[in-house]
């Protein structure tokens, strides 16, 4: 489909600070190193406003560095870690694949390769050698995964610069299996401890059943790469982690040499297995007080039986006295024999 006048407009403009911006950063050279706003913009006849605006864009993001005194710019850290890692990917599957094939011998497991994402926020399987084991891990040269989550993935991770580490861990850590790190304090406690050990472990953080090592591969101001293996966790010991930390470490440091790199020492004297997700645990609830139970209500106390009047006594009789009741009785008979008595 043809571009539009609209948009083929647009995209000239962008097109061009691209092709200005590289252009700058290809006038240092070793022959001549420093550069001022005014020889850069004689150099590529560019107005000097236009040279100003790119030079400091280049300068916040890493890639020129300024002196104090002179105000000359120069390459940056950027920059020489960008050429670096180019370097190294160069010559980094040619270099890797015979210790990695070695390393995959020696431990019975798939050895993988695993360098950065172009955006730095990922992981990518550069390379990768099968174990020849009938149960094995079989992982896809190109496959992406976050670099908070697996044990490649958290050696890159770890040897990264702070504010690279703290942009990574500022976004939701996304949970890809039962023992994936999700909590941030608790990532930050691996990375430190992967630092300071020099190699990186994980279980089930990627895949069920699923275990890996692994140890980096530096430059002098960046990660490279790592090389670690994985296999089913039937196979985990914490002996094997020994011994296999010592066989990557072995084959990680023969790949560095290759290509002029180096690799952290490494500490396997603590070395253990975790089986349990590394998140920390959420601290419980206090259980709400129980409202206490109602008292039984008491019974009132049973009304005490008023007893029946106790019957009048009869009077007693006075000798000699007419007894009226018997007087009272023979008057009714009396009157009724009267009343029934025909006249």
């Amino acid at each position: 489909m043809a571009e539009s006048p609209s948009m083929a407009d647009g995209a000239r403009p962008a097109f061009q600070v691209l092709e200005r911006t590289f252009g700058i950063l290809e006038v240092f050279t070793e022959a001549q190193p420093e550069w001022s706003t005014t020889g850069v913009a004689r150099e590529l006849d560019l107005p000097v406003p236009t040279v100003h605006r790119i030079l400091v864009a280049l300068k916040r993001l890493g890639y020129v560095s300024q002196h104090e005194q002179t105000r000359r710019f120069r390459l940056g850290l950027a920059a020489l870690s960008l050429g670096e890692r180019a370097r190294g990917l160069a010559d980094l599957r040619p270099a890797a694949i015979g210790p990695l094939r070695q390393l995959s011998e020696a431990t019975g497991e798939t050895a993988l390769l695993t360098v950065l994402s172009p955006a730095r926020d990922r992981s990518v399987c550069l390379e990768r050698v099968e174990s020849s084991r009938p149960l094995r891990l079989s992982v896809q040269p190109g496959r992406q995964l976050p670099l908070h989550a697996g044990a490649s993935q958290k050696a890159l991770l770890a040897f990264m610069s702070a504010g690279e580490i703290d942009r990574l861990t500022a976004q939701p850590l996304e949970r890809l299996c039962t023992a994936t790190i999700t909590s941030r304090p608790a990532l930050r406690h691996e990375l430190t401890a992967i630092r300071v050990r020099g190699w990186s472990s994980s279980y089930e953080e990627t895949d069920i059943g699923v275990w890996g090592i692994a140890v980096p591969v530096l430059s002098a101001a960046d990660v490279v790469c790592a090389v670690g293996i994985a296999g089913p966790s039937p196979r985990l010991t914490v002996e094997r982690v020994r011994r296999d930390v010592q066989l990557i470490h072995e084959a990680a440091t023969v790949i560095g040499q290759a290509l002029g790199l180096s690799t952290p020492p490494v500490t396997v004297s603590e070395a253990r297995i975790d089986l349990a997700p590394k998140t920390p645990e959420t601290p419980k609830t206090p259980k709400t007080p129980e409202t206490p139970k109602p008292s039984k209500t008491t019974k009132a106390p049973k009304i005490a039986k008023i007893p029946k009047a106790s019957r009048i006594p009869k009077a007693p009789k006075i000798p000699g006295a007419p007894d009226n009741r018997k007087a009272a009785k023979d008057s009714r008979t009396a009157a009724g024999l009267r009343e029934g008595t025909p006249r």
